[in-house]
């Protein structure tokens, strides 16, 4: 599953909010209009007099309306209207440093390299990926958590990817790190089909799709 993640989501949640509430005062007015002595409503409501229990319950219906959808523009600017920092490779205390939040593209990924010369049957690079990615979320949890629920919020988007063989690996790990992506390199512990502490797969990532197609763009499925 993979989805836009940009400043245009936040800009559809609130307009639809909006919608919803200027639809539903609408609908309200309409039937006081209707149904209702709104003459007298409206003056009850200006001047604070005294009013019927009907007229009552109405005008508390239309104050409880505009509350809550207040109070819900309000909890999804929280969530979904914060500023993001920007996103600058390398920025910081020089190459290495993490990046930011938000990529050109607005999409986040995390890729998962798989060494090709080991021959691991499908179950062992199941395992070893499992491992890379399970060691990268632990790691973007602690360092950048705010990256780590934009990739969340994009659906979680990983993608299985092969290298020819170690040095390849750790070619791509080297410029994962001068872009500043996170990365994670499993050492197998060879209790079974390969040799102990043999690197088998690199995580690069979670991370803007734009940077991390820098690394491992050219490479072809697993």
């Amino acid at each position: 599953m993979s989805s836009v993640c940009d400043g245009n989501t936040a800009r559809c949640l609130f307009a639809v909010t909006g919608a919803t509430c200027l639809v539903e005062l609408f609908a309200t007015f309409i039937y006081i209009i209707l149904y209702t002595s709104w003459p007298e409503l409206l003056i009850s409501l200006v001047f604070g007099l005294k009013m019927d229990p009907v007229s009552g319950q109405l005008a508390l219906g239309v104050l409880a309306g505009v509350g809550c959808g207040l109070c819900l523009g309000w909890l999804l600017r929280g969530r979904f209207g914060r500023p993001l920092r920007s996103l600058a490779p390398g920025a910081g205390n020089g190459a290495g440093s993490e990046v930011s939040v938000m990529g050109e593209s607005g999409e986040f990924k995390m890729t998962l390299v798989v060494r090709n010369d080991l021959k691991m049957g499908k179950g062992k690079v199941a395992a070893q990926c499992s491992h890379a990615a399970v060691s990268a979320y632990k790691q973007v949890q602690r360092r950048n958590p705010d990256l780590l629920k934009q990739w969340e919020y994009c659906g979680q988007p990983k993608v299985v990817v092969k290298a020819p063989d170690e040095e390849s690996m750790i070619e791509l790990l080297t410029h994962a790190k001068e872009l500043g992506l996170p990365v994670s390199l499993i050492q197998d512990a060879g209790r079974t089909q390969i040799a102990p502490g043999s690197r088998t797969v690199l995580g690069v990532g979670p991370g803007p799709v734009d940077l991390v197609d820098k690394v491992t763009g050219h490479l072809k499925l697993y």
